[in-house]
């Protein structure tokens, strides 16, 4: 059910107010099988709240409905269970301007096919405010509504089938790509991401490398990539 339900989701995003967000993605369900998930968060007047929100439950016929207020700290938390420390991780990404058939089509593909049960997909929903800031303002290369869809190959400590959980992941970048834009959100771009880092900070690329080659020239920071002078 997961391309219907992300194809009807994607056209109740398109009029979702700039208070809603909604995160999806696929994890593992109760029993191991891989299961669509979707996770409101409604920032707005808590009386609107039920309205907002209400209509996701009808989707698709939800597993779980766990939906009720809660302070920003406790729903950070609830991450915690997905990526908790000394476990490994290999993670790619690909940005979507909609969750168009074709491309919900190679994410369930993606679950059907993980590596390993701990592997999850994430699809962050980008709209509302964050769209209407200029682009020249800030290093952030895209500034329309959008999806960042990013993939998480995830293994335990000693497992000898890293490298095919990393070619998952790889391979699942690769699918989404004839559906991306180009580029990608640049946390989420390895050092070796070469030609979406090339695009990842749009029209904004010349000035970031004059700033790296003014303040770090010799390259101390390298967490982030950046693309190579041209």
């Amino acid at each position: 059910r997961a391309p219907r339900v992300w194809e009807r989701l994607d056209a109740f995003l398109a009029a979702a107010p700039d208070e809603l967000t909604v995160q999806s993605g696929l994890v593992s369900g109760p029993d191991g099988s891989p299961a669509l998930f979707l996770a409101p968060v409604w920032s707005g007047d808590p009386d609107r709240a039920e309205a907002a929100v209400s209509p996701l439950q009808r989707l698709g016929p939800p597993l779980s409905a766990q939906i009720s207020p809660m302070p920003l700290a406790q729903m950070l938390r609830l991450n915690e269970q997905w990526a908790p420390a000394g476990r490994h991780y290999a993670i790619a990404t690909r940005t979507l301007t909609r969750l168009t058939s074709g491309a919900t089509a190679e994410l369930a593909e993606a679950a059907a096919t993980r590596t390993s049960p701990l592997t999850g997909i994430a699809v962050h929903h980008f709209h509302g405010a964050a769209t209407r800031v200029p682009l020249e303002s800030t290093a952030f290369g895209l500034r329309r509504d959008h999806f960042v869809v990013e993939i998480v190959a995830v293994w335990q400590p000693g497992d000898e089938r890293a490298s095919r959980h990393r070619a998952w992941a790889d391979a699942t970048s690769g699918a989404l790509a004839r559906h991306a834009l180009p580029g990608g959100y640049a946390n989420l771009l390895g050092p070796d991401a070469h030609d979406q880092t090339a695009h990842a900070y749009g029209p904004h690329t010349g000035r970031l490398l004059a700033a790296k080659k003014r303040y770090d020239p010799d390259r101390v920071f390298a967490a982030t990539p950046l693309p190579t002078a041209r």
